[in-house]
């Protein structure tokens, strides 16, 4: 077999046919006409016929009940796995294995059981499969090569190297640099989610500010809210009043009261006698006749 340019690539021995097959695989039928197949990415032979898996951009080959990494060092997985038993997390694949190396330290030893580690193929590393030793809060991942050195591990970026099984005087231990890593994830985390949040918000004011036309309706013996001929709230509550500003007063049991925003979450919850939407963007909510509660919009 050549390449484009006419470079031979593979020589094989006298034999009766080779063909391609989809995936990158070529099959070889011998003189005695036994097949074998060749995996294209790495030169690997099998006697059974892969069947190629996909998991995002990453690829796994299934010969039998053994799935078969495509890496330029080989991996086999255990016996028996089905195909849905391994997980794609969008910048790894989790492949369930329990042949832990000894070796294999734990981001987390005290929250994590070896049940916890699993062997993972990383997108875009064609190395090897590595053994996961835990995700931290910003959802970045620690894994161990084969070699005992350990790499932290984060979506649309390259695996960087933290630390190993047998430092050198003067490298941090693997403990002190993930116990730093994990403080980093965690500000990061924090981080991630309000921006998150304020995105979330933001997504949703300016949805407020679309609806128009928005009005009770009454379907049975239940009440919901329209936005022209939109069902923005499914008819389950005892009443809704007409809308002031961008709010509701809503009954959900008798007597029973509560606050909505018009998208229909629920600002203040249906426990009060009665609930009165001022003109300046204040509540006054009657806990017993008598007793009222004042809150700002």
């Amino acid at each position: 077999m050549v390449d484009d340019n006419g470079k031979p690539k593979i020589i094989i021995d006298c034999c009766r046919r080779l063909r391609f097959l989809k995936g990158e695989l070529l099959a070889v039928t011998g003189n005695d006409g036994t097949d074998a197949y060749i995996d294209l990415k790495t030169d690997r032979t099998y006697r059974e016929k892969p069947v190629v898996c996909s998991y995002g951009s990453m690829e796994l080959l299934k010969v039998g009940e053994t799935f078969h990494s495509r890496t330029r060092k080989a991996y086999a997985s255990m016996r028996g796995l089905h195909k849905d038993s391994l997980c794609f997390y969008g910048f790894y694949l989790k492949i369930p294995d329990y042949r832990v190396p000894k070796s294999c330290k734990l981001a987390d030893p005290v929250w994590s059981t070896v049940f916890d580690v699993f062997a993972c193929l990383l997108e875009g590393d064609d190395e090897e499969v590595y053994w996961c030793c835990g995700r931290l809060a910003d959802r970045s991942i620690v894994v161990m090569d084969g070699q005992g050195s350990y790499y932290q591990v984060e979506k649309g970026k390259r695996k960087r190297y933290i630390a190993c099984n047998n430092p050198e005087a003067g490298e941090e231990d693997f403990d002190s640099v993930v116990e730093r890593l994990k403080e980093e994830a965690g500000r990061r985390a924090e981080e991630m989610n309000l921006l998150q949040q304020r995105n979330e918000e933001e997504k949703r004011r300016k949805r407020l500010e679309g609806m128009g036309d928005v009005r009770p309706f009454r379907m049975g013996l239940k009440w919901g809210l329209k936005s022209g001929e939109r069902i923005v709230v499914p008819p389950c509550y005892r009443n809704i009043r007409p809308p002031v500003g961008g709010y509701c007063v809503f009954e959900e049991n008798a007597c029973q009261w509560g606050l909505m925003a018009l998208d229909g979450k629920v600002v203040v919850e249906a426990r009060y006698q009665k609930v009165e939407i001022e003109g300046d963007g204040r509540v006054r909510l009657t806990v017993i006749p008598g007793k009222v509660k004042t809150i700002k919009l």
